[in-house]
């Protein structure tokens, strides 16, 4: 029987077949030469493009793994008044910034944070929660308080070691802060910075290229744990901005601001200003404001009203036709000006005050009791274009010359556009509108004998060396000659001394002044504009003057906006005046120039008697007259109010 042979197996004697092909020897070779080919090309680009073509790039990586720069804060100038006192001036502080992504819990870190800076909790719990994903940062406070400074400093340090870091995210770090040791006092002359110490409001504003200073670095060598000792160390000193002087007294732009806050209040005023100034060379001693909020308080406010703010003047304009009567027709103060009871221009008829008793008066008595016709009979021997030069040569209706952002220059139409009753409005200070400072460059004009001098508020600036800068004022010009400057001055005095500012006296000194109650123009509840009529009326009350008379050291200009008492400024304006001068001349040691006053005759802050006419020796016969500008409170000015205007002592 034959046997079968399994079909795997294999005959005897048989040879395997092979079934792994001999290597290819020159293939692997090949391959390993283009790798390395690959790397050595790869290697050359990276050495092409470390040495050629970026070697800026990584040298600069290089660097900043191995050093450190730190920037160092370029200080913002101060502001100084004209003694060294600081208003404004920049310090090393402190901000509190925080991450609102890293705080786990912001309910427990605002309980911890709220009672250090200040806040309230739910809202400071608002802003330690994220609006957004990519919400990395939140400003909470600034401080250079040294008390809590260091009370911030231990909660973020016992924070770290706690076990559950509440704070996690929240950082106290190094910064500039601008600082007013004065708090409000005149804010708003010196202004306020932002967030980033750019200034956004007056003088910080104003000069904020000249006061910015330049940011400095120092660069030294790092390792792994800390600076190396040895190592490279460089330092670009920061260069502090310039220091500004000013010409403001901070003495007297404090008693300036005390008194107005004071008769604001006593008189429920919508709000009052001041400007005070040395009337030769123009520089502002004080410029203050004030608002009455709604509590009845007046307040120091953030914007500078005296170069913002226009309104119509009223009587203490009528120095300019009286100014031009002397300068172009010759007159002085005894000239008579024929007065009537009325004048008509155009299509409306002014009338004087109940009482009055037409006749010939002098010019310094037209001035001094502040007779609306008189002073309109004045102008219209003028002319239109000649009152109209006037008020140009005295400065109106131009910018001052601060560079103030905001200024207004007023408004006094050209004669082709006056129409009506405008040349018998303009003549009395009505239908025109000017700031404070502009009128009191006016009075500063015939003060300083007939030469106009622009305003200053900055004398200098003070490098970071220590060397100060003069800043030049403008070149003063001549309006009228000083012969003409001391004829007004004197019927100035005359106001003062038994016309319609008597309250304006300060006692040991002759007073140059006038007074001005101008109507304003309101909107109605029938939705009209107009001056209002008699028993309905709001008043803008100022008093303008300089002392002494003979040789002028301080010129005040005061306003009053909407006192509740009535529409007089020798009753409102003028004791204002008075108090603030009484402190000026002491502060500037003003020498009292009236030993008479000393001895005897009118206090400061007498109440204005009614104004009385002189007898008939100086009014030229007729029986004594007697004109109550004052004390009549009577509103009558002429028979068309909305279109006249009206305006009186």
């Amino acid at each position: 029987m034959t046997r079968s042979r399994p079909a795997n197996r294999r005959p005897s004697g048989s040879t395997r077949a092979r079934t792994t092909p001999e290597p290819d020897t020159r293939r692997r070779i090949l391959g390993l030469l283009i790798v390395f080919l690959v790397i050595g090309a790869t290697m050359v680009g990276v050495l092409v493009d470390l040495q050629t073509v970026r070697p800026d790039r990584y040298r600069a990586l290089g660097e900043d793994q191995r050093t450190r720069t730190r920037e160092l804060a370029g200080y913002r100038g101060s502001l100084v008044d004209r003694n060294g006192f600081v208003l404004a001036a920049s310090t090393t502080g402190r901000e509190l910034i925080v991450d609102p992504t890293m705080i786990i819990d912001p309910s427990a870190a605002s309980a911890v944070l709220a009672p250090a800076i200040g806040l309230d909790e739910s809202e400071l719990t608002k802003r330690l929660t994220p609006d957004q994903p990519n919400d990395r940062f939140e400003l909470l406070t600034r401080t250079s308080d040294d008390k809590q400074i260091a009370m911030l400093s231990e909660l973020l340090t016992a924070d770290k070691s706690a076990d559950t870091q509440v704070l996690r995210g929240v950082f106290l770090q190094s910064e500039e802060e601008r600082v007013y040791p004065a708090g409000t006092l005149a804010r708003p002359v010196v202004g306020q910075v932002d967030d980033y110490e750019q200034g956004f409001t007056g003088l910080e504003a104003q000069f904020n290229d000249v006061m910015t200073g330049t940011a400095g670095w120092e660069t030294s060598e790092r390792g792994i744990f800390g600076s190396i000792a040895g190592g490279f160390w460089e330092v670009e000193p920061a260069e502090k901005g310039y220091d500004l002087v000013l010409t403001i007294d901070h003495r007297i732009q404090f008693i300036t601001e005390q008194a107005l806050i004071e008769h604001c209040e006593e008189l429920s005023a919508k709000s009052a200003q001041a400007v005070i100034s040395d009337p030769l060379t123009g520089e502002i001693l004080a410029m203050a404001n004030v608002i009455r909020q709604e509590d009845g308080t007046c307040v120091v406010p953030r914007y500078n009203a005296p170069l913002i703010e226009s309104f119509e003047p009223g009587s203490v304009l009528k120095i300019l036709a009286a100014a031009a009567a002397v300068e172009e027709l010759g007159y002085d103060r005894n000239t008579l000006v024929e007065v009537p009871a009325s004048v008509k221009v155009g299509d409306t008829t002014f009338l004087q005050d109940p009482g009055f008793v037409p006749a010939p008066y002098p010019l310094s008595e037209v001035i001094a009791q502040s007779l609306n016709v008189g002073t309109i009979t004045v102008a219209q021997r003028l002319g239109n274009d000649t009152l109209y030069d006037y008020y140009r040569r005295f400065g109106f209706a131009q910018y001052s010359g601060l560079d103030w952002e905001g200024e207004s220059k007023g408004k006094v139409r050209p004669v082709s556009e006056w129409q009506g009753a405008d040349p018998g409005s303009m003549a009395i200070g009505q239908g025109v509108t000017a700031n404070t400072v502009q009128i009191m460059s006016a009075y500063n004009t015939l003060a300083n004998d007939g030469m106009y001098v622009a305003p200053r508020l900055v004398k200098a600036v003070v490098g970071a060396d220590g060397v100060e800068y003069d800043l030049a004022g403008q070149e003063a010009r001549r309006v009228v000659s000083a012969n003409t400057a001391d004829e007004v001055t004197s019927m100035l005095v005359d106001v003062v001394d038994h016309g319609t500012g008597t309250a304006a006296a300060v006692k040991g000194y002759t007073v140059a002044g006038k007074t001005g109650t101008a109507w304003k123009v309101f909107q109605g509840e029938d939705g009209k504009f107009s001056y209002g009529s008699p028993g309905n009326r709001r008043y803008v009350l100022s008093f303008a003057g300089y002392l002494p008379a003979d040789d002028p050291r301080v010129s005040i200009v005061v306003t009053v906006d909407e006192p509740d008492v009535g529409g007089f400024a020798g009753r409102v304006a003028a004791p204002v005046f008075a108090d603030i001068a009484q402190y000026a001349v002491r502060i500037l040691d003003v020498p009292p120039d009236n030993e008479t006053d000393l001895t005897g005759g009118l206090v400061r802050g007498t109440p204005a008697p009614t104004p009385t006419i002189p007898p008939t020796d100086l009014v030229g016969g007729g029986s004594k007259a007697e004109v109550a500008v004052e004390a009549s409170g009577s509103d009558s000015k002429s028979e068309d109010d909305t279109s006249a205007g009206g305006s009186t002592g």
